[in-house]
């Protein structure tokens, strides 16, 4: 049996919720010795992604990555649907299916699982998993399991209430910026999800974990936000740039800093969430700097550039390549990835581009599904 009152203690501290939900998975597997996984799966444009796994069977899956459409059929539309919880007793009686079978290869028996929702809609799901069959069946451990779920739902709700006020502004800055930005809403759209999409496929050789993809994918659409501070005669010509006009375009990277760090001053300080804004910065000020060291506006070279900023640059020229612009037809898919191959290593991370091109097809779709109007 858990102990409300000490567990509530516990997390009324303000901690990053990923410090929060470590914690909360040793205090369940203390208590509870035949709990062996919990995991949180956000639930976003009808797509099902991991946001946090502990599973101490399969301690080398705490860090997977992955992300599916929610299909039609199924337990996680059933919870979104009902939204209340769902108790397996037995994995193996399921209909199977790949991750059911990765779950009872790895040990799991049963299961208990529970929707988070947030204004009215569902945002996340809470999966606990046990080594016993029938672990769930007990009335006072589902009681319990529920209190963790809300506890949980505590903790996603606080996370999204307290970023809410600064994302609210920095939208507004975003907008505001994107009225003067000869560029369009569609490009915004897709440069969220080609970088996320890029993310997700670069986890299997770089440090990327859940966070970075939410945040690259949330944060990438601000690259350019410094264009608004731009004259207009520079921001919208149509002819090649003199040195001096280059000069100041070049200084739109330097501009969105101050304009985010402008939207922070209005906030306190505890509210500005270091790592989150300072991956936002690095995408804002070094998306146009070179792998070898030959882009600005501080000449980094290869590791020494944000990776955010280098999947940031690789999903902006290549959307701008394919699209029309002020200055340029459209190219072809094919012209375009000829120039992203043979400037990788040069201008492009060499791991961008590779995945880039091998999963060409995927980013073709995202092209086609949010082309502009």
């Amino acid at each position: 049996m858990l102990n409300y009152s000490e567990i509530n203690q516990i997390f009324n501290q303000d901690e990053d919720t990923s410090i929060h939900l470590d914690t909360l998975y040793n205090v369940a597997i203390d208590n509870y010795q035949g709990l062996s996984r919990l995991s949180v799966i956000m639930i976003k444009d009808n797509n099902a992604s991991n946001y946090f796994v502990r599973d101490r069977l399969s301690t080398a899956h705490n860090d997977e990555l992955f992300t599916k459409k929610v299909s039609k059929v199924g337990g996680i539309p059933m919870m979104i649907k009902s939204q209340s919880e769902r108790i397996i007793n037995d994995l193996s009686h399921l209909t199977p299916n790949p991750r059911t079978l990765f779950l009872l290869n790895c040990g799991h028996r049963s299961g208990f699982s529970y929707p988070l929702s947030f204004k009215g809609q569902v945002i996340a799901i809470v999966f606990f998993n046990a080594s016993e069959v029938n672990f769930f069946a007990k009335r006072s451990i589902q009681k319990d399991m529920l209190f963790l779920a809300t506890v949980i739902h505590s903790l996603m709700v606080r996370q999204f209430e307290k970023k809410q006020f600064i994302d609210i502004s920095l939208a507004i800055a975003l907008n505001m910026g994107h009225v003067k930005d000869p560029e369009t809403q569609g490009h915004l759209n897709r440069m969220e999800r080609y970088s996320s999409k890029l993310a997700y496929l670069l986890s299997e050789k770089k440090e990327i974990d859940h966070e970075f993809i939410r945040r690259i994918e949330t944060f990438a659409a601000f690259h350019d936000i410094g264009k608004y501070k731009i004259p207009d005669e520079i921001l919208f010509s149509c002819h090649i740039f003199t040195p001096e006009e280059r000069k100041i375009m070049n200084q739109h990277c330097d501009h969105g800093v101050e304009i985010i760090d402008e939207v922070l001053s209005h906030f306190p300080v505890s509210m500005h969430y270091v790592e989150e804004y300072r991956f936002l910065k690095n995408i804002i000020l070094h998306h146009h700097e070179h792998f070898d060291g030959n882009g600005y506006p501080m000449g980094l070279k290869a590791e020494a550039i944000p990776l955010e900023a280098r999947i940031v640059m690789v999903s902006d020229v290549f959307d701008a390549l394919l699209s029309k612009r002020l200055y340029k037809q459209a190219w072809s898919i094919d012209e375009v990835v000829t120039y992203m191959e043979a400037h990788s290593g040069t201008m492009f991370d060499p791991d961008c581009v590779d995945a880039l091109v091998t999963h060409l097809a995927d980013f073709i779709v995202i092209y086609e599904t949010y082309a502009d109007e």
